[in-house]
């Protein structure tokens, strides 16, 4: 199991107010270059 958190915020958007970050597509698709670089691609399935 893997899991990448391409949200990181500090509470539930449901309070109104939150701070934190969005990985952007460059940043997500440099992580998964990582786990393919170490041959770490092999899964069965993805839950978003």
């Amino acid at each position: 199991v893997d899991f990448i958190n391409s949200v990181q915020f500090s509470n539930h958007t449901g309070y109104g107010q939150w701070k934190g970050q969005v990985l952007n597509d460059v940043d997500l698709d440099d992580l998964f270059e990582g786990l393919k670089m170490n041959n770490l691609t092999t899964y069965d399935s993805l839950l978003t």
